[in-house]
């Protein structure tokens, strides 16, 4: 808006009006002044109708929505298998005081099932927090490297599960290894193992998701049922009498035993806690990926999933953890703590449970494998609708599935099935992931207050979940501060890759710059790619009203975080009488404020909803990812932001009337004078009543072009050029009628 006033405040002086032009209006006339254009200029923008447009929602493929013991399963195997290497963690870390750290990691798991539950279905798109970050924040340049940490998280985690599961296979063939030559050809075999279940696992997910999904739950059934069996074979033990000891007897002896084991290191009781619930954390791995996949869930399903791992892992890490200081020894256990399950259903039931015990964790470890294809299909989809990932990531699912096996396969190799430093490397990105959501739920809750939502916490629920998470963090980096290198490592590349792409246009200019400046290489080729990107890029942003502070938002929005160099600003109506009168004016005015964005107007008669939002896209060629809009508030079926195809929130809302009134400039107040178009609030732009804009009028004054769409072809209206400006006369340079840009500059000029 200061920049509308400077420019209008310049152009209203007589005395300067004829010699400071802005440089916009200048179209080739002079010499001197058109030595004071901009360098680049997009063009001048363009008024369309279409009026009368039968918006019809298109038939799409067959999309089946996963009901909750799918989705469930997907993200469940993945969080409750970590009992497997978790129970054996907290035992080692804290002892006898191991239930206290899986308990503290149950409240911090419960505090985040309401921080999911609000942020997600507020924004019910897949992405998890980069979705969150570019829904709220003004930069898609941090939330795309944000994402970053999730990537990482899914790509350590398919590494880390494939070779756990693979070492569990060798440990059921050969479980006492006799010298280091079958050591290291068990550790060869370990790897095939790792590389075949990441490649199985890339083809089923090529399969589609409904098949994915039947295979998971059959997993998730099976491990459920396992644990169940190990459970009640504890539990058997721990009652009935053993040798000398009675009923209870041996459960007593073992605590005893492991009370003194604990207090003979003489640590610090609430260190061993502490270290104890840094460990637990690892147990909560993979409560995120359900959000990561929201739009393949039913509606309502998202939130059941939230609840039901938070039960699944909270009785399954707190009575193992309980279970185990009851039936072993901890200095028995503590060999074995990579296997402690395992290891607790062979003392308990013999070596036939010891068997199915391993078994379910090879598979469970496997199916964690497929839980990071999912959420990384997911968060890739979105990102490359939002040109943060090339465009591929989004039309071809077999893109980031390929491209990530592959990933994950080098990586197995690289770290010749070691994936101890890989593991903390997982458990910084995952940690660091957690902490930025419950913030990020801040951000959401003050920029986008009037989204609707299924709920909404006190702040204190987000705040004492970042600051559990943050302690165990802290801990995880003290415990680990070697592996902080090779973190670094890691998350550079994705880092270098991700911000290589966003930052792709500004890397061209600068190649084409240098290749000018030498001379002695050609620069047309980096010139055409540079204008390819942008043009690639186009964007669309609905507005239902004319307040010039919030377009000025959303243009400077779309230059910051977008290549591109044309806007559409689309305004849906269903009455003409109901249509902002200032509309052309303001988005006139804008586009001579940035000439290096070409902005069009669109009228489009018919509802806003999904239907105008699909067909939009299908006749444009622009992804529903690059339309912006206004947060919206209300509750309707074809109002609210998941039926919304994705479309992203880019400004909160405002109290638009009270704000034009009192902040924005009346243009229905301003003389135009009779050489330039004249005030929007008289006939031209208004009906007879004063009230609405004359879509006739704009029409018949050559300011607007009329399209029918469902031909091929758009139907000008005789006369009409289409453009915002009309010819005027300005000294001694003439700007001709037609498609010359915004408000003319003899209607400004005359101010």
């Amino acid at each position: 808006l200061a920049q509308v006033c400077n420019r209008v405040a310049v152009m209203a002086s007589p005395s300067l009006g004829q010699h400071l032009i802005p440089s916009s209006f200048v179209h080739k006339a002079r010499k001197n002044v058109s030595e004071l254009t901009e360098p680049k200029h997009a063009g001048w923008g363009e008024v369309v109708v279409i009026k009368d447009a039968a918006f019809d929602v298109l038939e799409e493929a067959p999309h089946h929505k996963l009901g909750e013991l799918y989705a469930t399963s997907i993200c469940g195997n993945d969080i409750t298998g970590s009992c497997f290497f978790v129970t054996g963690a907290i035992l080692s870390a804290a002892g006898i005081f191991a239930p206290v750290g899986a308990i503290l990691a149950a409240c911090t798991l419960w505090l985040y099932r309401w921080v999911y539950t609000e942020a997600v279905t507020a924004l019910p798109f897949n992405g998890g927090i980069y979705n969150i970050l570019l829904n709220t924040v003004r930069s898609k340049k941090v939330a795309g490297l944000v994402a970053t940490l999730t990537m990482l998280s899914y790509i350590a985690t398919t590494v880390v599960s494939a070779i756990s599961a693979g070492q569990y296979m060798i440990s059921i063939a050969d479980p006492n290894p006799k010298d280091q030559h079958t050591r290291d050809v068990d550790n060869e075999h370990v790897i095939y193992i790792a590389i075949a279940l990441i490649v199985a696992f890339a083809i089923l997910k090529l399969f589609g998701m409904s098949e994915s999904a039947v295979v998971a739950a059959g997993m998730f059934i099976f491990h459920l049922t396992t644990m169940a069996i190990l459970w009640v074979s504890a539990v058997v033990y721990c009652i009935m009498p053993h040798g000398e000891h009675g009923v209870f007897g041996k459960m007593v002896e073992n605590l005893k035993f492991n009370a003194e084991y604990t207090f003979q290191d003489h640590t610090p009781v609430l260190s061993d806690m502490v270290m104890g619930f840094a460990s637990a954390m690892l147990g909560v791995s993979g409560f995120e990926s359900s959000a990561n996949f929201v739009e393949e869930q039913a509606e309502g399903v998202f939130p059941k999933t939230l609840r039901n791992m938070w039960v699944a892992v909270t009785i399954l890490n707190i009575s193992f953890s309980v279970l185990c200081l009851c039936c072993t020894k901890l200095d028995e256990l503590k060999p074995e703590a990579d296997y402690s399950l395992a290891y607790l259903g062979k003392v308990t039931a013999g070596d036939w449970l010891k068997l199915w015990v391993s078994i379910d964790a090879f598979i469970v470890l496997a199916a964690a494998v497929l839980t990071s294809y999912v959420g990384i299909g997911g968060l890739a989809s979105r990102m490359g609708g939002d040109r943060v990932l090339p465009m591929a990531f989004m039309t071809r699912d077999q893109v980031p599935t390929i491209l990530f096996g592959a990933i994950c396969i080098a990586l197995v190799l690289s770290v010749n099935g070691n994936s101890q430093k890989l593991g903390a490397c997982y458990t910084f990105a995952f940690l660091v992931v957690m902490i930025l959501f419950a913030m990020s739920l801040f951000v959401l809750q003050t920029k986008r207050p009037k989204l609707p939502r299924a709920m909404q916490n006190n702040p204190v629920i987000p705040a004492l979940a970042a600051l559990l998470v943050l302690i165990a963090l802290i801990t995880s980096i003290v415990s680990n501060a070697s592996v902080l290198p090779v973190f670094a490592l890691y998350w550079g590349v994705l880092l270098f890759v991700v911000g290589g792409f966003m930052y792709r246009l500004k890397l061209v200019q600068f190649l084409a710059h240098l290749a000018r400046l030498c001379r002695c290489c050609p620069s047309g080729y980096l010139e055409r790619s540079s204008r390819r990107i942008r043009q690639e890029a186009s964007v669309v942003y609905f507005t239902k009203s004319a307040n010039i502070c919030r377009l000025n938002k959303a243009l400077m929005y779309v230059r910051q975080n977008e290549d591109t160099d044309h806007v559409r600003v689309v305004h849906v109506f269903e009455d003409e009488k109901r249509i902002p009168k200032n509309l052309v004016s303001c988005v006139g005015i804008l586009d001579t404020i940035y000439p290096s964005v070409k902005v069009d107007l669109m009228f489009i008669q018919g509802t806003f909803g999904p239907a105008v939002i699909q067909n939009l896209s299908v006749k444009l060629g622009i992804p529903p990812n690059l339309m912006f809009i206004t947060c919206p508030t209300s509750q309707e079926f074809n109002r609210r932001l998941e039926n919304l195809k994705g479309v992203r929130v880019i400004t909160g809302y405002e109290e638009e009337d009270a704000l034009e009134e009192s902040v924005m400039m009346s243009f229905a107040d301003l003389n135009m004078g009779d050489k330039g178009l004249p005030s929007p609030g008289r006939s031209l732009a208004t009906g007879e009543d004063g009230a609405g804009v004359s879509i006739s009028a704009l029409l018949a004054a050559g300011v607007a072009r009329a399209e029918e769409w469902g031909r091929d072809s758009s139907t000008p209206v005789a006369g009409a050029s289409g453009g915002f400006g009309v010819s005027v006369e300005l000294g001694e340079t003439s700007v001709p009628s037609g498609n010359t840009g915004g408000l003319s500059a003899g209607a400004l000029g005359s101010l």
